[in-house]
């Protein structure tokens, strides 16, 4: 397994790596201009406000540098002559390893690049408070009673923000698996490189509809997109679990509804 893991790695590893430089750079650039424009209470804030535009993009930064390995493979037959030489399974589940892996690697480095950006090259803000204390008429600082953690958020802002691009680096991890699996059957290269993007908007859109922003993926992506009172830990679980259904069925519908084959494109 070990021996095929590395050998999907070495087919993608310069689509991974040139994604993640360009989106790394394109961080850098929004981390060091965007904020700004805003008036900000704690260092931290300034990687927040340069990550937005990746907050809708990361799908297509997960998906595009390995989604189109299997659709090739399957296209020009490759995928049949590795039958002879190496199990269906074990073969199937490498290639989503690395897919997923790849995916988690991209979203984690863009956003601890935003992080590192965010605190070490950016000149220390000018704190501005906004709110207004009721009993004193002073300004207050209002980011700990604001976020997750709020306290971590102030005073341990590196480690804040290893913790969150880990997890977004996980969610990052579980788009591509969806990506992933349109490639194990679908025969068109624009809607598995496309199609997780197009579930993320269409979801986000559904959610919000229905008034329950707190239940998307992008706000378990990035929980400061909703207000503070409207998150709780089902914040952060249902979009996840909702993706993984989403993945479930759409394997058992084409594995065992539809009855499609990979191996028989």
């Amino acid at each position: 397994m070990k021996l095929l893991m590395m050998n999907e790695w070495r087919k993608v590893r310069i689509a991974v790596f040139v994604t993640s430089a360009i989106a790394m750079v394109a961080v850098t650039i929004s981390t060091l201009f965007f904020y700004k424009s805003y008036a900000l209470e704690a260092q931290l804030e300034v990687y927040e406000v340069g990550f937005p535009i990746f907050n809708l993009i990361f799908p297509l930064l997960a998906v595009i540098p390995t989604g189109w390995l299997m659709y090739f493979e399957r296209k020009n037959g490759f995928i049949k002559y590795t039958l002879p030489r190496v199990n269906k399974e074990q073969y199937l589940l490498s290639k989503w390893m690395v897919s997923a892996g790849s995916g988690f690697l991209v979203i984690f480095c863009v956003s601890i690049t935003g992080v590192l950006v965010a605190l070490y090259m950016v000149p220390p803000i000018t704190v501005q408070l906004t709110e207004v204390d009721p009993i004193t008429g002073e300004l207050k600082g209002i980011i700990a009673q604001s976020r997750i953690f709020g306290e971590h958020f102030i005073e341990q802002p590196f480690l804040y923000g290893l913790v969150f691009s880990l997890w977004k680096g996980i969610i990052g991890g579980l788009i591509a698996t969806l990506g992933f699996a349109f490639s194990l059957y679908s025969k068109n290269l624009f809607v598995i490189l496309t199609g997780p993007f197009v579930y993320e908007l269409l979801e986000n859109f559904c959610w919000s509809v229905l008034g329950l922003e707190r239940y998307r993926l992008v706000t378990a992506f990035e929980p400061s997109s909703v207000m503070f009172e409207s998150l709780f830990w089902g914040s952060f679980i249902t979009g996840p679990a909702l993706l993984l259904l989403v993945i479930l069925g759409y394997l058992v519908y084409k594995g065992k509804v539809v009855k499609a084959r990979i191996y028989d494109l």
